[in-house]
């Protein structure tokens, strides 16, 4: 057992952590009850971005080993990335009253405070986890994102950096922030079925309308979910100078192209149903089902490759498309609401 944890630990540290929770999960099969291995399968969710996988597995250690100074460390972090932010601040409080002479946890409640832009709080608590560890390259790491950060947001008034706080708080724009960090990390990467499923599983814990995941012969090396794709990113952000009236443009030309793609494929196949009726249940949308209701117009149990030419077109649709729930507002057109606040 111990050399499989060697290798789970050797894999999170050359950045393959999505390898090391699928061994991590194996050997918790042997024995469930190990606090440890729990923590560490926490650990390892967090780096590859699960992080609402990593908080059950963190929050499982914590009730095996309570009161665990790491285990809190990393509970109240992930806790803070998923939004739970008082609650997060207080884990790592609590870990640092469980053990006073961890640099880390300072460090951690700091960044948790500047990621608000709360700067002389964060600055208090940096300070004291400098004082511990004054050379430590994690603790030199993030004063100097701090200063940057801190330095950036100078030039807005407080009633700005308030508002800004508000809008980071708000719940819509952090479960965008997950699903994009999530869809960037496993975009272009080949997935094993345990990490397919695991990927799927915290996409619908975000919120995000999940692919092809379900049916076996959908876990293939191209797994998708229906969030914006690390292509559509790229060709959005904004270059410098570019308005957003242009950006618009770029939108509707978008949105047109693809409804003609959808007309003519449901033209071939004879589909009893229309282009309106996509966008009607797109607009309409509650839950990740609604997606799988537009592919499975246009499946017609062909290979994986007809199966990705369909989802990538349905995808393109469900981001270009208005939404209700969006207000009225296509994904992408939150994402450029986002830049330009």
């Amino acid at each position: 057992m111990d050399e499989r944890i060697k290798k789970a630990d050797d894999l999170m540290r050359q950045g393959k952590s999505s390898s090391a929770v699928s061994i991590i999960k194996d050997i918790l099969k042997e024995t469930p009850e190990d606090p440890y291995l729990h923590y560490l399968l926490g650990i390892a969710r967090m780096k590859c971005v699960r992080f609402f996988l990593a908080k059950r597995a963190l929050e499982k250690a914590d009730q095996l080993l309570p009161n665990h100074a790491e285990n809190l460390r990393s509970l109240g972090w992930v806790k803070v990335m998923l939004g739970q932010v008082e609650e997060g601040r207080d884990d790592l409080r609590k870990a640092i009253s469980l053990d006073l002479m961890n640099h880390l946890s300072y460090i951690d409640l700091a960044m948790s405070y500047f990621h608000y832009f709360d700067f002389k709080e964060g600055t208090e608590w940096l300070e004291r986890g400098r004082a511990l560890a004054p050379k430590d390259p994690y603790v030199l790491t993030n004063i100097k994102t701090a200063k940057e950060m801190e330095k950036e947001f100078l030039k807005y008034s407080d009633k700005e950096i308030q508002k800004m706080k508000e809008e980071k708080l708000d719940p819509q724009a952090q479960r965008f922030f997950r699903i994009s960090m999530l869809q960037k990390y496993y975009t272009g990467k080949p997935l094993t079925q345990d990490e397919a499923k695991e990927v799927q599983e915290e996409a619908q814990l975000n919120g995000a309308p999940t692919s092809i995941t379900r049916a076996e012969r959908r876990v293939k090396m191209n797994e998708r979910s229906s969030t914006i794709t690390e292509k559509q990113e790229r060709e959005f952000v904004r270059p410098r100078g570019k308005s957003k009236s242009l950006k618009m443009e770029e939108i509707l030309k978008k949105r047109k192209g693809i409804e003609k793609e959808l007309s003519q494929m449901l033209k071939e196949i004879n589909s009893p149903f229309d282009i309106e009726h996509i966008k009607d249940v797109i607009y309409h949308e509650e839950d990740s089902d609604d997606l799988m209701k537009i592919v499975s117009i246009f499946d017609r149990g062909g290979g994986a490759e007809e199966l990705n030419q369909i989802l990538e077109i349905v995808n393109d649709a469900w981001n270009y498309f208005p939404h209700k729930s969006l207000n009225g507002l296509c994904p992408m057109e939150k994402i450029l609401e986002y830049q330009e606040k």
